[in-house]
C-alpha cells in the first residue's frame, strides 16, 4: 500500500487517536483536545508539530501487525485458560458423580434394609393373624357342637312329653310345630338358621282413579303414581292399569299406539301428556299471566288462587323459590286497590301465602278504619219560593272558587258534589217537599270540543276513541302493540257490537 504524508493538522480524528494510542497517551474527547495533545507528544520527542510528517500507510500497516500480534497472544492465552477451567470443572463433575453414586448406594442399602423389616412385620402379623383366626375357628366349632347338642337334647325331651301324652299324629304335629315356632325360645332361635321359611304378607291395595280427559292430566299422573308406588307395581303393571283406568274419550287415544307401545308405560304416559297434558301450552299461559289483573267483584282469595296456578302452569321447570318470587310479583302487579299494592310492595312478602295475608289483613284494617257513612239524601220542608235557582248558583261559585282546579288531558273541569234540587209535586197544602239530592256544576270554560281534541291528541285515548266510534272490540294482536292502560281499556272497557 502506497503511504501518504500529512501535516498535524490534515489528520482524521481516527489518524490522531492511533497516534495517540502509540504513544501511550488518553484517545478521549474532542478533535481539537486530541491535536493539542499530539503536539505536546511531538514537543515532548524534540520534534516541530508544525513541521512534521506523518506517514498514513506505514501507520495503518503497522497497526494491523501490531492487532495480529495482539491476538496470537490473546488466543494463546485464552487455550490455556479454556484448558485450566475444563480441568477443574472435569475434576468437580467426577467428585460430585462419585458423591451422588455413593449416595445412591446408602439409599438402596436403606431401602433393603426397610424392605427386610417389612417382610419380617407381614410375617408375624400373618402368623399372629393366622392363629388368632385359628382360635376363633375353634371357638365357633365348639359352640356350633354345644348347639347342636342343646338341640338334640330340647328335640328328644319334645319326643318323650309326645310319648307321655300319646297324642295323635296331627296333634302331635301342631305340639310340634307350635314348639318350633314359640318366640324366644332355643328351638326358635336354631330353627331360623335352617328351618326358616318366606313369609307372607298382606298388602293393602289402592285402587286408581279413573281418567276420562276431562280432568288434569298432570293430577291425575299425581294420583296414579301414587297409588302405583303403594301397590309396588312394576312398569308393566303399570302400563296395563293405566290403560284399564282410561274412560270415555281417554280410550280413544288406544287406537293410535300399537301393542308394544300400550305395554311400554313410558310411551303410554308420553302420548297421553301430548294429548291432555299442557306442556306445549307454556306461551299461552305467559300471556294470561302477564295480563291477569284482578276483576271487580274477584276477591284476593279467587285472584290469588288463580295467580298460583297460572305461575304453575307456566313456569312447570322453575325452582321453587323463583316460582314464589314471579308469583308473588304478579300477584302486586295486577292487585285493583293501589293502596293495598303500595303497602304489599312495603312489606316484601317472600311467598305468596305471605302477600295474600298481608293483603287481608290491610284491607280488613283499612275497612275497619273508615267513618260513618256520609248522608246521601235529605229532605228538609221549606216554604215555597225560598229556595230558587240564582241562590244555589250563588252557592255553588262559593264552593267553586274554594275547590283546586283539576287537570284531564289539558282541559280545566271543576267538580263539585253537592246537591241537586228537585221538587215534588205540591201537595194540597201551601207547603211544598224539596228533596236535596246531588249538584254537579262544571266550569264554563270546558268544552265538549275541546275534550274530543284533547282524547284525540292523547296517545293512549286515541286508539280506545276510534274503536268505540268503529264500533268494535278490537283483537289482542291490536291492544297488544299500546300501552297497558290500553290493553286493559280496550279489551275490558269497549263492548263488542
Amino acid at each position: 500500500m502506497a503511504s501518504r504524508q500529512v501535516f498535524l493538522k490534515d489528520l482524521k480524528v481516527a489518524d490522531l487517536k492511533r497516534e495517540l494510542e502509540e504513544r501511550e497517551c488518553e484517545t478521549t474527547r474532542k478533535k481539537a483536545d486530541l491535536q493539542n495533545r499530539l503536539r505536546e507528544a511531538l514537543e515532548n520527542e524534540g520534534e516541530n508539530p508544525n513541521t512534521y510528517l506523518f506517514d498514513i500507510a506505514g501507520d495503518i500497516n503497522s497497526a494491523l501487525q501490531s492487532l495480529e500480534n495482539k491476538l496470537l497472544e490473546n488466543s494463546g492465552s485464552l487455550e490455556k485458560n479454556l484448558e485450566n477451567k475444563l480441568l477443574e470443572n472435569a475434576t468437580q463433575m467426577q467428585q460430585k458423580l462419585e458423591e451422588t453414586s455413593g449416595n445412591l448406594r446408602g439409599m438402596e442399602q436403606k431401602l433393603m434394609e426397610n424392605h427386610t423389616t417389612l417382610e419380617k412385620k407381614i410375617t408375624e402379623n400373618s402368623s399372629w393373624l393366622q392363629k388368632q383366626m385359628d382360635g376363633k375357628f375353634g371357638e365357633i366349632e365348639n359352640k356350633l357342637v354345644a348347639v347342636e347338642e342343646e338341640f338334640q337334647n330340647k328335640f328328644l325331651e319334645v319326643e318323650r312329653k309326645i310319648a307321655t301324652l300319646n297324642l295323635g299324629s296331627g296333634e302331635q304335629q301342631q305340639v310340634v310345630n307350635t314348639a318350633l315356632k314359640s318366640p324366644g325360645s332355643d328351638i326358635d332361635r336354631l330353627s331360623k338358621v335352617e328351618l326358616s321359611s318366606p313369609v307372607e304378607i298382606s298388602k293393602i291395595r289402592m285402587k286408581p282413579p279413573q281418567f276420562d280427559g276431562k280432568s288434569s292430566w298432570v293430577n291425575y299422573l299425581r294420583q296414579f303414581e301414587a297409588a302405583a308406588r303403594a301397590n309396588g307395581w312394576s312398569l308393566a303393571e303399570k302400563a296395563t292399569a293405566l290403560t284399564l283406568a282410561l274412560r270415555g274419550d281417554a280410550t280413544d287415544i288406544l287406537q293410535t299406539l300399537s301393542l308394544e307401545e300400550q305395554a311400554d308405560y313410558h310411551q303410554l304416559v308420553k302420548h297421553l301428556g301430548i294429548r291432555y297434558g299442557q306442556s306445549h301450552l307454556e306461551h299461552v299461559y305467559h300471556s294470561q299471566l302477564k295480563n291477569r289483573c284482578q276483576k271487580n267483584n274477584e276477591s284476593l282469595q279467587e285472584f290469588e288462587a288463580d295467580i298460583a296456578r297460572l305461575v304453575r302452569l307456566a313456569y312447570s321447570s322453575t325452582p321453587e323459590n323463583v316460582m314464589e318470587r314471579l308469583a308473588v310479583q304478579a300477584f302486586l302487579d295486577g292487585l285493583r286497590d293501589t293502596e293495598t299494592r303500595q303497602a304489599l310492595t312495603l312489606a316484601r312478602p317472600s311467598k305468596l301465602v305471605d302477600a295474600l295475608a298481608r293483603a287481608l289483613e290491610f284491607e280488613a284494617s283499612k275497612e275497619s278504619c273508615r267513618g260513618q257513612a256520609t248522608i246521601h239524601k235529605m229532605e228538609e220542608d221549606f216554604e215555597e219560593g225560598t229556595c230558587n235557582e240564582a241562590e244555589i248558583r250563588r252557592v255553588a261559585k262559593e264552593i267553586l272558587d274554594k275547590r283546586p282546579i283539576r287537570r284531564w288531558n289539558g282541559a280545566k273541569v271543576r267538580h263539585i258534589q253537592g246537591r241537586r234540587i228537585e221538587k215534588k209535586k205540591a201537595p194540597p197544602s201551601s207547603e211544598k217537599d224539596v228533596i236535596i239530592r246531588r249538584l254537579t256544576v262544571v266550569n264554563d270554560d270546558w268544552q265538549r270540543d275541546e275534550l274530543l281534541r284533547d282524547q284525540e291528541n292523547d296517545p293512549n285515548l286515541k286508539p280506545i276513541v276510534n274503536w268505540k266510534k268503529e264500533g268494535r272490540k278490537p283483537t289482542w294482536e291490536e291492544v297488544s302493540r299500546y300501552s297497558p292502560t290500553v290493553s286493559r281499556t280496550g279489551l275490558s272497557g269497549i263492548p263488542s257490537s
